[in-house]
């Protein structure tokens, strides 16, 4: 290890130990003990338990959707190229991993990671283990659903097959603890997932896949697995600092496997903790008003399916979920369904990474949030969070709506909700719904989840603006968690967002790529005004420069006029010595920019839309368009995880103790 290396773990260490309570450092020190102890000693071990009997099991999951409601050729295409060694991985990139994939090998690198006990390994390091990111979700195991699916429409023994040959080649090159696919709780859990719906699909105990002393064989391995994996869960909980999403999906692997294997009297155990736990994340992780504590939007749709698949699992076992976790889980489809523009965008705010719970359309390009509503829409019988046609998937049609599906009361309002104040957002416009929709939307949420806010980004009062369903002024999204640090840095900061930075540095100060050891805060005064017309205004401000030198404050006022269709942003910076100020707007890779004048630039879409953005200011100040720089990062979009290009970026700077800047945007045809 470098010198370098060395220091960057040892700052890292001590940012994580600032983000702790002493209740969680002395958790994880005991952890850490008890954890030395066990591979020194050797006691504590898991070791795989025998059944305890073998039968039942819960189906939540059709055996095949109704007739005319997935096109079959569509699931026949996929597990033939999975047959041949392609599979995909997040929402469209596609990975040659062979017929028989070697497991602990990095997709994107090549690296193959060492076959060692997994807390010997660094998911860090990118020379052991490649990129993690890529290397988890190859064996989160998603594309088997879609040979299972492909079985379950033709009945052709090839996918099964081809199931049988990748299934043993897991169980064999990643044994229990060793590698990296045995690094994070998370992943087990993910993995049980879709190990459930492949197992229904397949036909449960009695499939054809186990027939003969090779299946017979086959069958009681997966087992042993299964049992290591939900026993294992349960030893290694998110807890404290790393309580976010991670836990909801390991309890959720802990209580669906209960249900879909019920062949343990231990795990039976634990999978009634884990509902009881399920039932406190989601009103401590969900914010009465819909929107996720992360303060990431693309996550909701993530945690939403470990809801939905313990909803759906605990509904088949007859001991349906509460009406009030049910009811949260209509809270979070009344918020995406309401800043999701006409054409299905919706804003980029926080982090995104493509990460699907369970896949059940093998089709690229899955547009999560429509597939969330589609979900939300069967289970609550609300129609109304249809998404249009051309976004539909077919995931809700294979999912079994028969028990528990019922209308939620009071789960869709009237019209589109436009004020959430639990998780800061607050929505402007007209035409909603309409095709000549202006929508817009406002941030004084807070960083992020827990001590450490781990997928928040720095984005205190940035604003984001679509025009007849087209996003104009865009949060760049989050491309990559393990690529060079300073990719990392440029999209979770502020000068990515569509807000202002102050002396070149962050609102927040990051303490790792998922850690936050100093948050700026929205102050609490912040104010908001609505008329019939469709009139809004807003204001707020945040703490996050006043530990500079010049004690600086960042306010913001937003005014939108519904009948001019024109928008008005006040910024106020107010310090005691001068320092840099940087104002920016990020405009979306489709529209092109020309400038007009020293502060007046001109937005032109191919549709034959066109805006106007004027910046007015006391003192003099410098106007660039940016794209694509690289030292340092700025000018860039991130449309998926692991995806970037170039985007135009509106920069006006000026250094200055104390000024009001003034943004005024016309929609000039829409």
């Amino acid at each position: 290890m470098s010198s370098h290396e060395a220091g960057w773990r040892l700052s890292w260490f001590w940012n994580r130990l600032r983000c702790m309570s002493p209740a969680e450092v002395l958790h994880r020190s005991q952890y850490a003990l008890l954890k030395r102890a066990q591979r020194s000693l050797g006691f504590g071990a898991l070791r795989a338990e025998a059944p305890d009997q073998l039968q039942g099991g819960v189906r939540w999951v059709l055996p095949r959707p109704a007739e005319g409601e997935v096109e079959s050729a569509d699931y026949l295409a996929e597990a033939e190229l999975i047959a041949q060694g392609s599979v995909r991985l997040f929402a469209s990139q596609r990975f040659e991993v062979g017929a028989e994939p070697q497991w602990n090998r990095c997709p994107l690198t090549g690296v193959q990671a060492p076959l060692r006990p997994a807390h010997a390994l660094s998911i860090t390091d990118r020379s052991q283990v490649g990129d993690i990111k890529y290397l988890w979700e190859l064996n989160r195991h998603l594309h088997w659903v879609a040979l299972a699916q492909a079985w379950a429409l033709s009945g052709q023994r090839e996918h099964l097959n081809t199931l049988a040959l990748q299934l043993r080649s897991w169980l064999t090159q990643c044994p229990y603890g060793q590698g990296p696919n045995w690094t994070s709780s998370l992943e087990y859990a993910i993995r049980l997932l879709n190990w459930s719906l492949v197992w229904q699909l397949i036909g449960g105990l009695e499939s054809p896949l186990f027939q003969g002393p090779h299946g017979q064989a086959l069958r009681s391995d997966w087992l042993r697995s299964i049992n290591l994996h939900v026993r294992a869960i349960s030893q290694h909980y998110s807890r404290h600092s790393s309580a976010n999403n991670h836990l909801v999906g390991e309890l959720t692997g802990v209580f669906v496997a209960a249900a879909v294997w019920p062949f343990w009297r231990s795990v039976t155990e634990l999978a009634g903790r884990a509902r009881a736990e399920l039932l406190r994340e989601i009103d401590l992780q969900v914010a009465p008003d819909g929107v996720l504590r992360e303060q990431a939007f693309e996550y909701a749709t993530f945690t939403f399916d470990f809801f939905l698949a313990a909803e759906r699992a605990a509904a088949a076992s007859g001991q349906p979920m509460p009406a009030s976790y049910r009811a949260r889980m209509a809270a979070m489809c009344r918020f995406v369904a309401s800043v999701t523009t006409c054409r299905g965008a919706v804003p980029q705010v926080g982090d995104a990474d493509g990460a699907e719970a369970f896949r059940l359309d093998p089709r690229p390009g899955r547009d999560c949030f429509a597939a969330m509503q589609q979900k939300g829409a069967a289970l609550m019988r609300q129609p109304a969070w249809l998404p249009q046609p051309q976004h539909r998937r077919d995931d809700a049609a294979w999912l079994d709506w028969a028990t528990g599906a019922v209308a939620e009361p009071g789960a869709a309002s009237a019209g589109r909700a436009l004020d959430f104040p639990d998780g800061g957002y607050y929505l402007f416009g007209r035409d909603m719904g309409g095709p000549q929709e202006i929508l817009g939307l406002v941030d004084a949420g807070p960083l992020g989840y827990l001590g450490i806010a781990a997928h928040g980004h720095a984005d205190a009062l940035q604003l984001w603006l679509s025009v007849s369903g087209i996003p104009v002024l865009v949060d760049p999204g989050t491309y990559s968690y393990w690529a060079e640090k300073k990719w990392r840095d440029y999209f979770r900061g502020t000068s990515a967002h569509n807000t202002v930075r102050v002396a070149g540095i962050d609102q927040s100060m990051s303490g790792g790529r998922f850690m936050w050891t100093r948050k700026a805060h929205v102050c609490a005064n912040r104010s908001i005004k609505r008329t019939p017309e469709g009139d809004f205004s807003w204001s707020a401000g945040h703490d996050g420069y006043k530990h500079l030198p010049g004690k600086v404050l960042h306010s913001r006022e937003v005014q939108f006029s519904a009948q001019s269709k024109s928008l008005r942003v006040l910024d106020r910076v107010e310090g005691r010595k001068p320092e840099l100020i940087e104002l920016f707007w990020h405009i979306a890779p489709d529209w092109t920019l020309q400038v007009e004048g020293a502060n007046r630039v001109r937005l032109c879409h191919g549709e034959g839309l066109q805006l106007v953005l004027q910046i007015k200011a006391p003192l003099p100040g410098r106007l660039d368009i940016v794209s694509a720089q690289e030292e340092p990062p700025l000018g860039w979009y991130s449309a998926g995880y692991g995806e970037r290009c170039p985007c135009p970026t509106i920069r006006w700077t000026t250094r200055s103790i104390s000024i009001q800047l003034e943004t005024l945007i016309e929609v000039i045809s829409v």
